[in-house]
């Protein structure tokens, strides 16, 4: 999903419009495709996946003009792990092996991005990950 300014008719108010993007395998599922916020606001993406044997979810953020993934942080055994550029703006929720939530308490213009989850066998170290796969965006 990604967030973008909307511009209210009736005042200058932001507004972000956001937008699913599903990592590409039918077992992982983001909800919901959309959804309308006023900057400042909370928001929250969910994450589940059916895939026996993998007990971790990883959320990704892709910039708007960029083509690199930025690993925000995995969950795992109900154990949150947030990247240090991450820690101050973003919660993790669930436990890894069905589920787990992206929560924003407050969100800001800058979190105007593509927002990705992946379920997985094994936690992945710190990195930047160059964008592939067959991602499908919703709107």
């Amino acid at each position: 999903f990604y967030w973008s300014p909307v511009k209210n008719s009736n005042s200058l108010l932001a507004e972000y419009l956001l937008n699913c993007l599903l990592f590409s395998h039918k077992n992982v599922h983001q909800e919901p495709p959309s959804m309308l916020e006023v900057s400042g606001n909370p928001a929250t993406i969910n994450c589940s996946h059916s895939i026996s044997g993998y007990y971790v979810i990883l959320w990704y953020q892709k910039p708007i003009g960029d083509s690199i993934l930025k690993l925000i942080g995995y969950i795992s055994n109900q154990s949150p792990k947030l990247e240090d550029e991450f820690k101050d703006h973003f919660i993790l929720r669930g436990d890894g092996s069905k589920e787990s939530g992206l929560h924003i308490e407050k969100l800001q213009p800058e979190d105007s991005s593509m927002y990705y989850c992946a379920a997985s066998t094994q936690k992945q170290k710190s990195r930047t990950w160059s964008e592939s796969g067959d991602g499908r965006e919703c709107r």
